[in-house]
């Protein structure tokens, strides 16, 4: 689940990391690119590692990097990272001694040829009074004019999901159909997104609206609470390249982010009647 949540951010900023020709951190130096993220809770599954593109490149797809050594410390304690199956520059802890859990304080270390990296976090609190508004939406019979006249009319259109943040931090949140074989709204459209990843907010609250659903059944919505360098990491991705003159990262010695991210989910019933 959670590597489909780094993809969006990765792409966009691996044009600032891998090919921005006006940044004077990017040189003719191959650099590490870091994508680490933590979740509170979850298996280590979700850090994955590139190279920086040369500016002379004729492409923008930044190499993986498959070789590199890995290694998470909390409290003192080492735990050794394996490359994921396949060429894709992800890695994983495989063992279940390793715990993700609010205030934990991890550090990373990352070597690869003659290059040592690394980088600090600490697990952020879960998002606290999580409520979700109803466990289920209905939505009409989209060629009766009459059942979807009533539907626009109805409070059930929405699904909102609220927390408390009375600190005005920042939260993001996703939205899956966790159906084994979900049916398509509208099965004459091409296959359409069954998960969908919306921009960090500082606020208590969410709706969910028609154009986030897809597919009948179960979904599941879950609230992240992220930690700043997550949230400035998404904002510079529409930074202008000729005006960024350092790329934003918690990385020593190298590029990309370490975050640790808390999440608790609440789930809902799509109908159609």
């Amino acid at each position: 689940m959670y590597k489909q949540i780094l993809i969006p951010i990765c792409i966009t900023l691996l044009l600032f990391f891998g090919c921005t020709k006006h940044g004077p951190l990017i040189s003719e130096e191959e650099l590490i690119v870091v994508w680490a993220y933590l979740y509170a809770g979850e298996p280590v599954t979700s850090i994955k590692l590139t190279s920086t593109v040369p500016l002379n490149a004729d492409t923008t797809d930044a190499p993986p990097i498959n070789n590199a050594t890995i290694t998470l410390i909390k409290n003192g304690q080492h735990y050794d990272c394996e490359p994921s199956p396949g060429d894709s520059g992800y890695y994983h802890y495989s063992g279940d001694e390793l715990t993700i859990e609010t205030g934990d304080e991890f550090m990373i270390e990352i070597e690869q040829n003659d290059q040592f990296v690394t980088a600090q976090i600490t697990v952020p609190e879960a998002p606290s009074n999580v409520n979700i508004s109803s466990s289920e939406m209905t939505l009409p019979d989209f060629e009766n004019r009459e059942s979807l006249w009533e539907w626009r009319e109805s409070e059930n259109r929405e699904v909102t999901i609220t927390w408390d943040n009375e600190e005005n931090a920042f939260y993001y949140v996703t939205l899956k159909n966790v159906e084994e074989n979900p049916v398509a709204i509208n099965s004459w459209k091409p296959e359409r997104l069954r998960q969908f990843v919306f921009p960090p907010i500082s606020d208590n609250s969410y709706r969910i609206r028609m154009p986030s659903i897809t597919h009948l059944g179960e979904h599941c919505i879950t609230v992240f609470k992220v930690n700043q360098e997550y949230v400035d990491l998404y904002e510079s991705r529409n930074q202008d390249s000729r005006d960024l003159n350092e790329p934003l990262t918690n990385i020593e010695n190298g590029l990309g982010v370490f975050s640790a991210l808390n999440g608790v989910s609440m789930c809902f019933t799509v109908i159609q009647g």
